[in-house]
């Protein structure tokens, strides 16, 4: 079997050299193997060819080496390498596809945030202070701002005066009025929580002139505003410890005029279901300037409850 590999392997070399003809060694080799080969046996009987003359018998060598040749190559596994001839042309593949690449578009763009700017806290008002003259500006009382002009002045930190008498001063919470200011020691009228309630009280008292409510707004609260007047004819000294009051509020602070004539505008709302009291106070002499002022104070009151 040896015999056969060499065989094998010289086929072998000589096709992959591209030879187109078998060298003498070759040929000498397969021919002294033809005697040799053993044949299969058939259960038939064998039919003799008559005796082959020598060219005929070579003719038959080669082609046996052919289809030996043939049968080694089959079995021979095939290289990709080309060795001494032309490299086969790689047939071409399909691309494979390729993605777009996305664009940038102005939609796909996100537009730049802009951020407002907080806007700031308002600067909240001053409070009122004790006593003193005070500088224009915007003051807070308890449950409310006002702005006050030139040359008024803080009375106990709740009010605000001028020197010609007028006077502001707001009120929560009043409690009782009095039947006879004159004459207040007899006992006071307790009122009820709403405005008509202590509108009603007020209306009732002792008083020389008559007194009609009508409707007021101030700062989108609704109410009544009435104007009580001091009886010219009045005599303060004779009334009760030389005093004329007018009601007392929740805290025991009482609200008493200062001469005949005196007026007490007040301007009474529901807030919340609270009662609060805005009392402008002036003077029969006081001027229509005055009132003007007066009134652009109230004007400017922003109710904080």
């Amino acid at each position: 079997m040896s015999t056969d590999r060499e065989t094998t392997r010289i086929v072998r070399s000589w096709l992959e050299e591209g030879a187109t003809a078998l060298p003498d060694r070759v040929l000498d080799t397969v021919l002294d193997q033809l005697p040799a080969t053993r044949q299969r046996r058939a259960w038939w009987p064998a039919r003799r060819l008559p005796l082959m003359s020598t060219p005929f018998r070579i003719a038959l060598a080669a082609a046996a080496v052919v289809v030996v040749a043939l049968f080694a190559i089959n079995l021979v596994p095939r290289s990709t390498d080309v060795v001494g001839g032309v490299s086969p042309t790689p047939v071409p593949t399909a691309p494979a596809a390729i993605a777009p690449v996305p664009t940038a578009t102005a939609a796909s763009t996100p537009a730049p945030t802009v951020t407002a700017a907080p806007t700031p806290a308002p600067t909240p008002a001053p409070t009122l202070p004790p006593s003193g003259q005070i500088a224009p500006g915007t003051y807070r009382v308890d449950f409310m701002t006002y702005t006050l002009p030139a040359g008024w002045s803080s009375f106990q930190g709740i009010g605000a005066s001028k020197p010609d008498g007028a006077f502001i001063d707001p009120w929560r919470g009043i409690a009782t009025v009095y039947r006879d200011p004159c004459h207040w020691q007899t006992p006071a009228v307790s009122v009820g929580p709403t405005v008509d309630n202590l509108v009603a009280a007020l209306v009732a008292q002792k008083r020389g002139s008559k007194v009609t409510p009508v409707d007021v707004t101030i700062d989108g609260f609704h109410g009544k505003q009435i104007d009580l007047i001091v009886p010219l004819d009045l005599k303060i000294a004779a009334c009760d410890q030389a005093t004329y009051k007018l009601w007392t509020d929740v805290n025991g602070g009482d609200r008493y005029n200062q001469g005949p004539g005196q007026h007490d505008l007040l301007d009474i709302l529901d807030v919340n279901g609270q009662t609060l009291v805005i009392d402008r106070v002036f003077y029969a002499a006081n001027k229509a300037a005055d009132l003007a002022g007066l009134q652009a104070i109230v004007d400017s009151i922003k109710i904080t409850p």
